[in-house]
């Protein structure tokens, strides 16, 4: 098969393929055997209809074409190494000419590739990395949190104190500035609520509303949800809960002792004195912390040098991913037994044009880091064997305490998932060699985004 290319419009590649014309003739005698062993002619042995009895049953150019896919097929992947394509999908076939047996067969080939991008100077380009503090007042409520998780929860007959814990039913409103009701507003429903006044991050006009107040009474605490809020239906807007008071309980904290420990630790712990426990404990913040400032500045390097990249990202990718995403969407708020227009704020015409726009930018900004990481991975040459694979099922198992067979099969088993975790694995190894040419700066807090942006302006 002879091949030429014919052009390339974006990200869109077009071929000519000429099949010759023996070779058509030998597919065209091959794709008849192979129909006449697969149908039931009456009158004639499997195998044995003639070719005019074939031709009748399935018709002429239905053979023909599924010849010439037949023969396509067999020299895609040389045709894709010869130009050295990375096709997206399965490329459309178009024959050109009227087909003519004993002559060649011309058609063309349309490939939809990944974008070309072009990556910035990354050597030099500066990020920051938030250093690993835990102090003595983060270790305080951790050690206080755990002392809440074990304790007896008890009713009070008693007004309600700093650190109760409250069953209320609550209606929340949407109100205009001058305290009215909004009339455009999600219909307002009355659920049962637990809140925790152990919780620090309850809200100062909510604890402020219940505290001194007794079983039975009303209250009303109203205020303003910030922008970024969950509930898009609220975000943003000026709100009331009515809260009703149904219970007020207290929290029985255990004595902090060996057997506090174990209940904590296991009953093989080392852990005797508070010295020892407190220790354990700041380990654990740090760990975690570390962590998450690690996925903050994987998040960040890979945004940063996405956003410097030059690609052109086609409309098909977007509306892809945008699909993708309102489907995440959906099923989360039904797994959450939430409504969607009432999670995302789409209930009127505003809402649903503020969460289309959210949607387009998440999706423009997933599909630029995608092709970017992927540009990047074959700049550094990122591979992961089979080694690397084995290593992972390893740290796995540790993690879960299960051993590395377990973990194995279950990927080898679940093959979507196993192609998810290379993924990750490729993309974290790619971002890891990324860092190591760019220059970290550890700060103690992230700099604001313009001070950022002017920083590097200037460094560029």
């Amino acid at each position: 098969m002879r091949t030429e290319l014919l052009g390339q419009e974006k990200n869109i590649i077009k071929i000519k393929a000429e099949i010759e014309a023996s070779d058509f003739t030998k597919a065209i005698n091959k794709t008849i055997s192979q129909l006449s062993q697969q149908g039931n002619f009456p009158g004639f042995r499997k195998g044995h209809a003639p070719r005019r009895i074939v031709e009748m049953r399935f018709g002429r150019a239905a053979i023909y074409n599924e010849t010439i896919e037949t023969l396509v097929s067999n020299e895609l992947q040389q045709i894709i190494t010869d130009y050295e394509l990375e096709p997206i999908e399965t490329p459309t076939l178009n024959v050109t000419e009227a087909i003519e047996e004993g002559k060649p067969v011309f058609c063309e080939l349309t490939f939809e590739v990944k974008p070309e991008v072009t990556l910035p100077e990354i050597d030099g380009m500066e990020i920051e990395k938030v250093i690993t503090e835990v102090t003595d007042a983060d270790v305080d409520r951790l050690a206080q949190r755990i002392r809440m998780q074990l304790s007896e929860i008890k009713e009070a007959e008693r007004p309600i104190q700093d650190g109760d814990l409250v069953d209320v039913d609550l209606t929340i409103r949407v109100l205009n500035p001058d305290g009215s009701e909004a009339e455009e507003q999600p219909k307002p429903v009355t659920t049962r609520e637990k809140i925790n006044l152990a919780d620090e991050t309850i809200r100062a006009e909510v604890r402020a509303a219940l505290m001194g107040k007794s079983k039975g009474e009303e209250v009303t605490a109203v205020f303003d949800v910030e922008e970024g809020h969950a509930d898009r239906a609220l975000a943003g807007k000026h709100v009331s809960y009515k809260m009703k008071i149904d219970t007020v309980s207290e929290y029985i904290q255990p004595e902090v002792n060996e057997e506090f420990y174990r209940n904590v630790f296991g009953p093989d712990t080392d852990i005797k004195d508070d010295a020892a426990y407190r220790e354990r404990l700041r380990q654990d913040i740090t760990g975690e912390v570390e962590q998450e400032n690690k996925s903050d500045l994987y998040n960040r390097a890979v945004d940063l040098v996405a956003s410097k990249s030059s690609v052109e990202i086609p409309d098909k990718f977007i509306d892809r991913q945008l699909a993708s995403l309102r489907r995440e969407d959906a099923e989360w708020a039904s797994s959450n037994g939430i409504d969607l227009n009432t999670a995302f704020g789409v209930g009127t015409e505003e809402g649903r044009k503020g969460y289309e726009a959210l949607l387009r930018t998440r999706a423009e900004t997933s599909v630029r880091n995608v092709l970017v990481m992927d540009e990047l991975a074959k700049h550094y040459d990122v591979h992961i064997e089979q080694e690397d694979l084995e290593a992972e099922f390893e740290r796995r198992a540790a993690e879960l305490h299960v051993t590395k067979g377990f973990v194995s099969k279950y990927f080898y088993e679940n093959k979507n998932q196993l192609e998810r975790l290379i993924d990750q694995m490729k993309w974290d190894r790619t971002v890891e060699i990324m860092l190591t040419h760019m220059a970290v700066k550890e700060v103690k807090e992230l700099s604001k985004p313009e001070a950022q942006t002017e920083s590097q302006n200037q460094g560029e």
